[in-house]
């Protein structure tokens, strides 16, 4: 498994560094295997940026591609309590401070935290 572009936004590298650790990682390895996914990643007050999973190699792009499975919108504070387990991702949508589009992929949703956040806490 490989990211496949170095991102030139400070978001993107930030995402590429958490990421990076993880793909020699067994499980990780087996939570991404043939998983074909576009996520938008948008951090509130920031900027959104893309990340593709296409089997073995991630892409990561400083925009919002016009088709994806799943765009989340989060706060910064959010997505830092999440990463720090302080706050659920639920409790988070609950509060108002995620704003899922596409919410019915609920499946995309739950696996995409497994594999950030269990990167994020690796990293």
């Amino acid at each position: 498994m490989s990211i496949i572009n170095e991102p030139e936004d400070l978001l993107g590298m930030a995402l590429s560094n958490v990421l990076t650790p993880s793909l020699s990682d067994e499980k990780f390895l087996k939570k991404t295997k043939d998983w074909k996914r576009t996520i938008v990643l948008e951090v509130i007050g920031l900027y959104p940026i893309t990340l593709t999973f296409n089997n073995s190699e991630i892409t990561i792009v400083y925009e919002e591609k016009p088709k994806y499975h799943l765009k989340i919108s989060i706060t910064l504070e959010a997505l830092l309590d999440i990463a720090e387990g302080r706050l659920g991702l639920i409790s988070a949508f609950l509060r108002r401070k995620v704003k899922l589009k596409k919410i019915y992929r609920i499946f995309t949703i739950f696996k995409f935290r497994s594999i950030l956040f269990s990167a994020i806490k690796k990293a």
